[in-house]
């Protein structure tokens, strides 16, 4: 049964963190971040990117995949349902990293940490100083719409 460390309803993920991946696919999950025990693990469909989500977060998407008309709303609940993953921190906070997910998106060794706010995400540091570099300008040119 998962754990809710903080009654914070609205979990934030914020910051970027190095950390490596053992020999058994575990990584360290910053302490930050630990407000729940029980995340989803999901491969991005437009990065190379492992997205870690909370329940809250999950349940979101399913709502928002039950609007659709059924043979999408199939397509979309079948995709997630058949690539993501359950996960529970152990109580060193490490979270274990399916061995396909690992190959699939060069994630060894050491790796990228970015929070999304309502996500986060796991990179190949590689894969992610290009998508950071990539998305950089548009989002500088977003920010100030937010009065960032």
């Amino acid at each position: 049964m998962a754990t809710t460390i903080q009654n914070d309803p609205a979990p934030v993920f914020m910051g970027e963190f190095c950390h490596a991946i053992d020999g058994k696919n575990r990584i360290t999950i910053p302490s930050a971040w630990r407000f729940v025990t029980e995340l989803f693990l999901i491969p991005s469909t437009t990065n190379r990117c492992l997205t870690v989500m909370t329940r809250m977060e999950l349940d979101r998407i399913r709502a928002k995949a039950a609007a659709l008309p059924g043979p999408q709303r199939i397509a979309v609940l079948r995709h997630i349902g058949s690539q993501g993953t359950q996960a529970e921190l152990d109580k060193a906070g490490r979270l274990l990293l399916p061995e396909s997910v690992c190959t699939q998106l060069r994630l060894s060794g050491e790796v990228t940490m970015s929070g999304a706010l309502e996500t986060f995400e796991i990179w190949n540091t590689d894969d992610w100083n290009a998508a950071h570099a990539g998305t950089k300008a548009v989002a500088d040119a977003l920010l100030p719409e937010f009065g960032l």
